[in-house]
C-alpha cells in the first residue's frame, strides 16, 4: 500500500513540476523542447515502480505465501476430517444409547470407532460397549447395529461389567 501511495505522490508531484514548467515557458520552439522533456519526466514518473520493482523479494513473497496457503489448507482439511470423525463416532453412540434403551438395555458405555474408507468416507468400523440385560435383548441391538450401522457382531466388543476390560 505504501508503494502505491508513494507511486502516486511522484507522479501528483511531477505532473505539478511539469505543469508550471511548461505554464512559464513562452510559445516558442523553447516550449516545444519542453513539452518533450515534460513528457519525459511524466513517463519516467509513471514507469519507475515498474523499474525499482524487486521481482526476487516478490518471487520470495509469493513462494512463502503460496507454502502458508497450503500449510493453512492441510490444517484446515485435517480439523475437518477430525470433526467429521468425532461427530459420525458421537452419532453412532448416541444411536447405539438409544436403541438400548428402546430395548429396555441399561448401557453404560457404547463408543463406536470409524474408520476411513476406500470410498473416501469415515464409516463405523467397531463397537465397544458396557450393557447390563438379557441376552434376547443384546442379540437384538447387536442385529440392528449390524443393519443399522454395518458393524458386523465380529466387531461389537460387548462387556457387563464396567470394570472389566474390553
Amino acid at each position: 500500500m505504501e508503494l502505491i501511495r508513494t507511486w502516486i505522490l511522484g507522479l501528483t508531484g511531477a505532473a505539478v513540476i511539469t505543469g508550471l514548467a511548461l505554464s512559464l515557458t513562452p510559445k516558442s520552439r523553447v516550449r516545444s523542447v519542453m513539452r518533450l522533456v515534460c513528457g519525459a519526466v511524466m513517463i519516467i514518473a509513471l514507469i519507475k515502480p515498474v523499474l525499482e520493482f524487486d521481482f526476487e523479494t516478490y518471487s520470495v513473497g509469493l513462494a512463502q505465501y503460496r507454502a502458508d496457503m497450503d500449510r493453512i489448507t492441510a490444517a484446515a482439511r485435517e480439523t475437518s476430517d477430525r470433526l467429521q470423525r468425532t461427530i459420525i463416532e458421537e452419532e453412532c453412540s448416541a444411536y447405539i444409547l438409544d436403541k438400548a434403551r428402546i430395548l429396555g438395555l441399561d448401557c453404560t458405555v457404547a463408543a463406536v470407532t470409524v474408520k476411513w474408507g476406500d470410498e473416501g468416507y469415515w464409516y463405523p468400523y467397531e463397537a465397544h460397549l458396557q450393557i447390563k440385560g438379557p441376552d434376547q435383548q443384546k442379540n437384538n441391538l447387536a442385529g440392528l447395529i449390524e443393519a443399522e450401522l454395518g458393524i458386523p457382531r465380529g466387531r461389537q466388543y460387548w462387556s457387563n461389567d464396567e470394570n472389566q476390560g474390553n
